[in-house]
C-alpha cells in the first residue's frame, strides 16, 4: 500500500473514531506517521469520550484475540471429548443394544398404548429405536408404521417433511401415515423453520406380547440396581 494510499485510509479510519495506536497497527505504519496524517481532524465529543474509555480498559485492542483464542480452545476441547465419547462406546453387543434400546423405551416409548411405539423429534434416535427392534426382536421395516406429527403452520411443507424421514430410513412416503397436525399457535418464531421436521411417531403393528415383554425388560432394568 502507498504512503499517499496509507494516509487517505488512516483520516478515514480517525474520522470514524479511530485511535491513533489502532489505525497504526491496522495499516501497519508508524504512531508517528498516523498523528501527522491526522492532526487537522477534529473528534466529536462521543469519539473522544469512547477513546478514553477505552484508554482505560486494559483489554482493549486484546478482546477479539483473546476471545478468538478461546473459542479455539472451546472448539478443539468439544471435539476431543465428542471423540473419547465415541471411541469409549464403540460396537455395541446384542446385549448393550437390548439395554440401551430398553432404557430408551422407558423414557420415551408408549406404555399405555397396546402396541409398542415411540416417537420423536431425533433422526439419530429414531434410529436406534429401528435397530433395536431389529437386531434384539427380528423386526423388519414392513413391520412397522410410520406416521408423522407437525404443526399445523408447516402443513404447506407436508412433503419436504415426509420425504424428509422417508429418507432417514431409505422407504417411500406411500409407506407414511396421514399426518397428524398439531393445531396449537406458537407464539415463539424460529430462525430457521425449514429446519423443523415434526415428530416421527413408529409403532410395531401387531406387538401386544412384545410390550409385555418390553415392559418386563423395564423391571428387570429397575429392579437390577
Amino acid at each position: 500500500m502507498s504512503k499517499s494510499i496509507e494516509k487517505l485510509e488512516a483520516i478515514k479510519l480517525r474520522k470514524l473514531g479511530k485511535s491513533i495506536k489502532w489505525i497504526a497497527n491496522e495499516l501497519r505504519v508508524s504512531q508517528g506517521s498516523v498523528s501527522l496524517w491526522c492532526r487537522d481532524i477534529k473528534l466529536t465529543k462521543l469519539q473522544i469520550e469512547q477513546l478514553e474509555k477505552q484508554g482505560r480498559d486494559p483489554l482493549y485492542g486484546r478482546r477479539l484475540q483473546y476471545a478468538l483464542e478461546q473459542q479455539k480452545l472451546r472448539t478443539e476441547k468439544t471435539e476431543k471429548l465428542l471423540d473419547e465419547g465415541v471411541k469409549e462406546v464403540g460396537e455395541l453387543s446384542r446385549r448393550e443394544l437390548l439395554l440401551v434400546g430398553t432404557a430408551l423405551y422407558w423414557a420415551e416409548g408408549y406404555k399405555k398404548d397396546s402396541q409398542v411405539g415411540l416417537g420423536s423429534s431425533d433422526p439419530a434416535m429414531m434410529k436406534l429405536y429401528v435397530r433395536w427392534l431389529k437386531v434384539c426382536f427380528g423386526y423388519k421395516l414392513d413391520d412397522l408404521s410410520f406416521r408423522v406429527t407437525f404443526n399445523i403452520d408447516h402443513k404447506y411443507r407436508e412433503e419436504d417433511i415426509i420425504n424428509f424421514w422417508a429418507k432417514q430410513f431409505d422407504i417411500t412416503p406411500d409407506r407414511f401415515q396421514k399426518p397428524f397436525y398439531q393445531r396449537v399457535k406458537w407464539k415463539k418464531l424460529y430462525d430457521n423453520p425449514g429446519e423443523y421436521f415434526g415428530v416421527l411417531r413408529i409403532r410395531v403393528r401387531r406387538s401386544s406380547d412384545l410390550l409385555r415383554k418390553i415392559k418386563g425388560l423395564i423391571k428387570g432394568l429397575a429392579d437390577s440396581g
